[in-house]
């Protein structure tokens, strides 16, 4: 596909896509507290997460240049980092507070601070879960080491190689993603996704498509409900149509921007909700069940509220003023190294546990 065929830039907001994302932290949070729908619940709300990811961040890096990922960094890492950082101070302060502390909670703190959670701590995750802060509190981190490693390497892939916009390119990296059962399979094909309408323009809009999106989506649970070892495979499937069926371009609405931006303060920080509606329960013993759940889902849309207002919206209003390209590059340097250092440090923790 030539150059000339590729279409132009869409419009980067969709409005659907604020109140997908409060569903699925509230789904996240609902799983952790108790409320197993399904086995996979938690999980799969945090693929259609990858997928929206690999949707958005992707069509970002698409259309842009080299010269412009200072701009892209320095905005990845001001959107992550200050309230994750918070998140991750909050999980191992209260840690402190209620358990020894021992040569485990260092070498945690170390793969949450350098985005290596998913390779050092989630493999593990049965063996060592009752050393883990606050009974595994921060399990869910690992998929904020995910998006950090995709906001990493997708940049390097789109933007470096000569075939990094190539649909066929990205089929590639998508099969092999899904196919090899890892992390990375839902935002594979996101990126997949919006390489398409580039190139196709809004094939996902026209009715063969919807209908196409709609039967993927189906036979994907019906798959998985039959044979759940499927899930792995099916789920990057069912996350991406969900996603696509929802990308409907408009404007942004005070309501939903607000709601899109507590999910990411509410799925850091569910926990303290569950914290809280459990110190209720033993209070008040007639707090329990659904009553109990629905203590801490409040408490947790609460909490997440204010730490939106206070770390959030903040930094949200006054990035475009702290951003120079030195910053940019800084922030760039300083994410590669984080994950690089991770990798090397769990791999050497890992040869002296023999």
């Amino acid at each position: 596909m030539s150059q000339s065929k590729i279409q132009s830039p869409m419009p980067d907001y969709f409005p659907a896509f604020d109140w997908l994302r409060l569903l699925l932290a509230m789904m996240v949070a609902l799983s952790h507290g108790g409320l197993h729908l399904d086995p996979q619940m938690g999980n799969f709300a945090v693929q259609v997460f990858f997928a929206l990811s690999g949707w958005l961040i992707g069509g970002i890096l698409f259309d842009s240049e080299k010269s412009k990922l200072p701009r892209f960094y320095f905005n990845r890492a001001t959107r992550i980092w200050g309230p994750y950082y918070f998140a991750v101070a909050l999980v191992f302060a209260v840690s402190l507070l209620k358990e020894p502390l021992d040569a485990h909670w260092f070498e945690y703190l170390f793969y949450d601070v350098t985005y290596t959670h998913n390779w050092f701590i989630t493999p593990r995750i049965a063996e060592i879960a009752s050393d883990l802060p606050l009974q595994g509190t921060m399990n869910h981190f690992w998929s904020l080491s995910v998006e950090e490693q995709f906001y990493l390497f997708a940049p390097l892939l789109i933007l470096f190689l000569k075939w990094g916009r190539s649909p066929w390119m990205w089929a590639a990296v998508a099969f092999l993603a899904v196919a090899t059962g890892g992390f990375y399979g839902s935002i594979a094909l996101g990126v997949l996704a919006v390489v398409l309408q580039r190139h196709f323009g809004d094939w996902f809009l026209k009715t063969p498509a919807v209908i196409a999106l709609a039967v993927i989506a189906v036979a994907s649970f019906a798959i998985y409900f039959t044979w759940s070892k499927t899930y792995i495979y099916v789920a990057p499937f069912a996350s991406v149509a969900i996603v696509l069926l929802l990308a409907r371009r408009g404007s942004q609405n005070p309501v939903g921007v607000f709601v899109g931006g507590i999910s990411y303060p509410l799925y850091l920080n569910h926990w303290l909700g569950i914290f809280i509606a459990n110190e209720i329960g033993q209070m008040l013993p007639f707090v329990s069940g659904l009553l109990k759940t629905a203590v801490g889902g409040a408490g947790n849309l609460v909490i997440a509220s204010i730490l939106y207002l206070a770390i959030d919206d903040q930094i949200r209003k006054r990035r475009n003023g702290w951003f120079t390209p030195g910053r940019g590059r800084l922030a760039a340097y300083a994410a590669y190294g984080l994950v690089f250092a991770g990798a090397a440090g769990g791999l050497l923790i890992a040869a002296l546990r023999g």
